[in-house]
C-alpha cells in the first residue's frame, strides 16, 4: 500500500437512502438547489446543513426536499454522487425494491 493511500477499510463512502415518508426530512441550506443531469434525467440536489448533499426524486416540478410530497431521497458527500445514486436506483428496479424491502 502506498503512503497516503487509504486502506480498504477507509474506502467506505457514506450514502444514506430514504424511501419512507415517515423518515425525517433532510435539513437543507436555503438557496443551494441545483438540478443535476444524469443520462438526460434531471435530479434536484441541495446542500445539507451537515455539508453533504441530497438528491430527491420527483417526476414533475420538484417540490422542496422537506416538502411532504418528497418521500424518496439520497444523501451523499457530493451532489453528483447523490444524483447518480438516485438515478441508478431508478434504473435498477430490483436494487430499489431490495432497498425498500429493508426499510
Amino acid at each position: 500500500m502506498s503512503p497516503g493511500r487509504p486502506s480498504h477499510a477507509e474506502d467506505f463512502v457514506p450514502i444514506e437512502v430514504s424511501v419512507d415518508a415517515a423518515d425525517a426530512e433532510p435539513d437543507v441550506e436555503t438557496d443551494t438547489r441545483i438540478d443535476i443531469l444524469v443520462e438526460a434525467e434531471a435530479y434536484p440536489t441541495a446542500r445539507l446543513d451537515d455539508g453533504r448533499y441530497v438528491a430527491w426524486w420527483f417526476d414533475a416540478e420538484a417540490p422542496a426536499p422537506a416538502a411532504p410530497a418528497t418521500t424518496e431521497w439520497v444523501a451523499a458527500p457530493t451532489r453528483f454522487l447523490a444524483a447518480g445514486t438516485l438515478h441508478e436506483l431508478w434504473e435498477n428496479p430490483t436494487a430499489f425494491d431490495r432497498l425498500t424491502a429493508q426499510s
